[in-house]
């Protein structure tokens, strides 16, 4: 059973907090549409499930255990992590960045396998990358390298994966080809947890929605629990010049004078 125990955490930047006493349950089967403000600590939040940042007191466990107990590669083995944008890109082949993905099960200096190529031919065929197999990573678009960010993840074959804002940088048949393989993995008993700013497609995705604002989560629950109009409003400051419908649209009134 996968779950991710976020236990009263503090985190700040240059001692300004940016979330004090922080909690949260993620449980096992769970695909989670984590949403919220810009700034709200989203990223940071992930960031820190995933061993990215050190948080000043509280505890999060994964699976029972605490993360600073966990080595880098153990932890490896149980959270996978697609950041927003990936920096300081090296001059690689998309083949060689969805290889890395395979790194925690490889010994020190040890070359790739078969069974190691025959996954990520897997990985690039199911993110629609096989053709570009060969590209240098420079040579990509921005969705080209989303797409291989989340293959090099697919690639870790964790029971736990993290994504910040996987969408960004996709047009939309790729949004929903994307949406549709991490829902396959969630199927399969990958918990996943996801930022998203598209209330449409997590609605018609996610099981679940944790809502955060100023660093307090205000809601986590089923999603159509969490998604109502009513809590969309509250947490993002929409007034009354804003029509949120039901599916999750937000159409801006035009007032005639």
């Amino acid at each position: 059973m996968n779950r991710i125990e976020i236990d009263h955490i503090t985190f700040g930047y240059d001692k300004s907090p940016l979330f004090q006493n922080l909690s949260a349950e993620i449980a096992d089967g769970e695909f989670c549409a984590l949403m919220g403000p810009n700034g709200s600590g989203k990223t940071t939040l992930l960031k820190c499930i995933c061993g990215l940042l050190s948080f000043s007191s509280g505890d999060i466990r994964v699976n029972g255990k605490s993360i600073r107990d966990y080595e880098t590669v153990e932890l490896a083995k149980l959270v996978s992590y697609v950041p927003q944008r990936q920096d300081n890109v090296f001059d690689i082949t998309v083949y060689d960045l969805v290889m890395m993905g395979l790194y925690p099960y490889q010994k020190k200096w040890q070359l790739p396998t078969m069974e190691d190529d025959a996954v990520v031919c897997e990985m690039l065929k199911r993110c629609n990358l096989t053709h570009l197999r060969s590209r240098l990573l420079r040579e990509l678009s921005g969705g080209e390298l989303q797409r291989s960010l989340i293959a090099r993840a697919m690639a870790q074959q964790t029971p736990i994966m993290l994504l910040d804002e996987p969408l960004s940088n996709l047009d939309v048949s790729h949004r929903y080809e994307i949406m549709d393989i991490l829902a396959g993995l969630n199927r399969q008993g990958v918990m996943v947890v996801i930022i998203m700013h598209d209330f449409p497609i997590a609605i018609e995705y996610a099981t679940h929605a944790l809502l955060v604002k100023d660093g307090v989560v205000l809601q986590h629950d089923v999603r159509d629990a969490v998604l109502t109009p009513e809590n969309i409003r509250n947490c993002f400051n929409l007034g009354d010049g804003f029509e949120i419908l039901a599916n999750g649209h937000i159409s801006k009134r035009r007032f005639c004078t």
